[in-house]
């Protein structure tokens, strides 16, 4: 299994979740990402990267499982490496761009602007607008393969991603309670994320090594 990390996440902030699903058995691989502040079309290449060598590392595919922002990542990488992927799982991830609260508005802005002025490793106008991210923009809310299971879990005490921004056709939507970070910390998501798994995959020390789609 992949993590992925969200907008200025870092490994502590995912630890909880790493910890509760290492404890259910799971090989986790965490990945931020840059703290998720940087260009998307690069940070989508890369965990494509991290995501082909774990499967290959496993032979087996795997399941991505992105906060925020990293879902938005890992929504992209299912439609872009579909043989080393077995599902996907999101939490609090808006598929819709410029659909966030304020403050997440305002804070995005103020990367962007610091991107633009030269700041390293910070997104810059180009990709909102430009060729660098316009596969990453169109891969929002594109149909993922079929057959593939996606769950997006979101709440509507959420302040940072308003709900409708996480609900997807594509996916089957789970509304759990809670703010934006205890989607990642709290009893109802995990409960929420253990269904889903549940549901679409088998107990991974029972899972045989599985051959990987080109």
């Amino acid at each position: 299994m992949v993590l992925v990390g969200g907008f200025a996440t870092t490994d502590p902030v995912l630890e909880p979740m790493n910890r509760w699903l290492t404890a259910r058995g799971w090989d986790v691989t965490p990945v931020t990402g840059g703290a998720g502040m940087g260009c998307a079309g690069s940070t989508v290449e890369a965990l494509r990267a991290h995501t082909v060598a774990a499967a290959e590392r496993t032979r087996s595919p795997v399941w991505l499982v992105g906060h925020s922002r990293g879902g938005q990542f890992a929504r992209a990488v299912a439609g872009a490496a579909p043989g080393h992927v077995a599902g996907l799982i999101t939490l609090g991830a808006p598929f819709d761009l410029y659909g966030l609260g304020l403050p997440t508005l305002a804070a995005a802005a103020m990367v962007t602007a610091a991107g633009t002025l030269g700041v390293p490793g910070m997104a810059t106008l180009r990709c909102l607008t430009g060729s660098c991210c316009r596969d990453f923009r169109g891969t929002l809310r594109r149909p993922l393969p079929d057959g593939m299971p996606f769950t997006s879990i979101y709440s509507r005490g959420d302040r940072t991603v308003p709900a409708h921004a996480s609900i997807d056709p594509a996916a089957r939507n789970v509304e759990v309670t809670g703010g934006h970070l205890s989607l990642l910390t709290g009893t109802a998501a995990r409960r929420a994320v253990a269904v889903a798994l549940d549901d679409h995959a088998a107990r991974p020390e029972d899972t045989a090594a599985l051959p990987l789609g080109a």
